[in-house]
């Protein structure tokens, strides 16, 4: 009997340690929050990357970790982690998707360490707006350099800000002084499988400060999604320290439908609903994934108008600069940038958030897309 127990916690000291291994080894190569459920038939590995924006290339670029540090001796399954909050389960090799069982949320939750298992990040990306056409002059930019960080203050719940240093404008007349970032408070769960959710309280890109409210039913195994986003926000500009700012009263309403179809990683996106300065219609995407980049065309139809345009994103190069065990200075996980050839008018008009918006988001987790890279 008494070797038995001897066994048993041989056994037990063997696994734990093996687990330990395991989460310092991903820990070393930018892996964050990393957890280990060990299970009789698999191994469940809970894990968020922030420098990569397809988790394609995160699970694989663990699987090849593991398999030279001698981890594999069961299935791995890969729980990838988005802003503190799991996302589902893909089998290692044929990435086939499975919902969160309640087993897997309430390990999670007891493990998680939302503070304490990541690193302070310093992200670099750029801000880039442009006009095109004028006479006078036929290409007018305004070019700033970002540099801010994100820090995890609750399960699901981030504090974002950064300062804005401006490089180039010849597009209005923002002075070059140096200025805060869009900062923000933001809270991204999934409450139930497929139901998605995000909360943003602060400033946005386009000069815009507020409140965003987005809500997205994504099942990840199928071609269908669809959700909506509302906000209320108001106008602000920052010259260096000074802030000037207009009453939030502007109210957008948006729902979209989106299918993927079953061809070249293309989905299309139908959105309507009153966009930003109450301007009320429709915009249709066509969205095609290669691997880390997305590009897209779009028409809209709104009471200000008829507009068309492009647009595209992608991880900038070279991601990591420097890591070490509580910091890292990369840059940004995707950087989006959008044209409409009718710039004048505010046709189908949004805002953009320090992070992705849901669809563009959970589109980057859909099985079949997983699949075909």
């Amino acid at each position: 009997m008494r070797k038995v127990w001897i066994n048993i916690i041989f056994y037990l000291a063997a696994g734990l340690l093996q687990a330990q291994e395991l989460r310092q080894t991903l820990f070393d190569a930018g892996f964050e929050n990393v957890q280990v459920k060990e299970q009789d038939d698999s191994l469940k590995v809970f894990f968020e990357h922030r420098e990569f924006r397809n988790p394609y290339h995160s699970m694989r670029f663990a699987n090849l970790l593991l398999q030279h540090s001698g981890f594999l001796e069961k299935p791995l399954v890969w729980i990838p982690l988005y802003h503190n909050t799991p996302i589902g389960s893909y089998t290692a090799g044929d990435f086939s998707f499975k919902e969160l069982s309640a087993n897997d949320r309430k390990f999670f939750r007891k493990e998680n360490h939302f503070f304490r298992d990541y690193r302070f990040h310093l992200r670099v990306h750029p801000e880039v707006s442009a006009r095109f056409g004028y006479y006078s002059h036929p290409f007018q930019t305004k070019f700033n350099l970002i540099l801010d960080s994100r820090i995890y203050v609750a399960p699901g719940l981030s504090l974002q800000s950064g300062i804005a240093i401006p490089v180039e404008n010849s597009l209005d007349n923002q002075s070059m002084k140096l200025r805060a970032a869009p900062s923000m408070l933001h809270y991204f769960a999934q409450p139930f499988n497929r139901h998605f959710i995000g909360l943003s309280l602060g400033s946005f890109y386009y000069d815009r400060y507020g409140v965003d409210f987005e809500y997205r039913y994504a099942p990840m195994e199928q071609a269908w999604s669809f959700g909506f986003q509302t906000s209320l926000t108001g106008f602000y500009w920052l010259h260096g320290t000074s802030v000037y700012s207009e009453q939030m009263n502007n109210l957008l309403a948006i729902a979209d439908v989106e299918y993927r179809l079953p061809m070249e990683n293309l989905s299309v996106q139908l959105s309507a609903g009153q966009f930003l300065f109450e301007d009320r219609g429709a915009r249709l995407d066509l969205i095609k994934q290669f691997g880390t980049v997305d590009l897209g065309l779009h028409v809209a139809s709104t009471e200000a108008g008829f507009s068309g345009g492009f647009q595209f994103a992608f991880s900038l190069w070279p991601g990591s600069f420097y890591r070490n065990k509580h910091v890292e200075l990369r840059t940004t996980e995707e950087f989006r940038w959008e044209y409409s050839y009718n710039n004048e008018d505010p046709v189908a008009r949004n805002f953009r958030l320090g992070m992705p918006r849901l669809p563009d988001l959970l589109r980057q987790y859909k099985e079949g897309f997983l699949k075909s890279l």
